[in-house]
Formats: C-alpha cells, sequence, structure tokens
C-alpha cells in the first residue's frame, strides 16, 4: 500500500502500448495483467516531485505458467488509495497441498522522477 499521496497514481506494464495523444504508455486497466513487470508513478505530498516504483517478477517464478507453475497476476489500483501486489489465485483458486510450499521472488526499483518506459 502506497502513501495517500500517491493516490491517482499512473500505471503501466511491460506490455503497454504509448498512448495516441500523449505518447505515454498507456494501460485500459492493468488490474489482472499478467505482465513481466509493472510500474506505478506517484507524486510526494507538498514536494511537487515524483517517484517511480518498479515491480518485477523474478525469472524463477515463471508467472506465465509456462512451464508448468501456477500463474501470477498485478493485483494494482490508484484509488481509493495505491496499491500493487502480485496475486495467483487472482482468477482462480491456487490449491497448496498439506506440506507443499509456494517461494516467489521479486525485484522491486524504487526511482527518483518520473518514468514514461
Amino acid at each position: 500500500r502506497g502513501p495517500r499521496a500517491f493516490r491517482g497514481g499512473r500505471v503501466f506494464t511491460a506490455e503497454s502500448t504509448a498512448s495516441q495523444e500523449t505518447g505515454e504508455p498507456a494501460d485500459a486497466d492493468p488490474m489482472g495483467s499478467s505482465a513481466r513487470w509493472l510500474a506505478y508513478v506517484g507524486e510526494h505530498d507538498g514536494r511537487d516531485g515524483h517517484a517511480t516504483l518498479v515491480f518485477e517478477h523474478a525469472p524463477s517464478n515463471d508467472h506465465s505458467g509456462e512451464k508448468g507453475t501456477h500463474p501470477a497476476h498485478w493485483f494494482v489500483r490508484s484509488d481509493p488509495f495505491a496499491a500493487v501486489a502480485p496475486s495467483w489465485a487472482f482468477h482462480e483458486e491456487l490449491v497448496l497441498p498439506p506440506g507443499e510450499t509456494l517461494a516467489r521472488a521479486y525485484r522491486v526499483v524504487v526511482a527518483d522522477g518520473a518514468w514514461n518506459r
């Protein structure tokens, strides 16, 4: 969950296409997407500065499920609060048998400024 100031932030993914009007990445709705990475751009309170947070599945995750693991999707919103999280049960239930484990790794980049790609 992000700070209150990040409400209404801009979100784009590895699959985002550029807007014809602004040239900035534009997604219809990245909620539930299975993109390799997702970026969230927000503005700081009272500073007129921006930050970009990039969340990426580690290669070992097999986030798309192509190698037989359970696919992961992004849970992301900018209102009523900023939030980004991987979800393994977004579209369907993930059943983990007793004694089994699920291990995932992620990379997070915290950058100064508003990135557009």
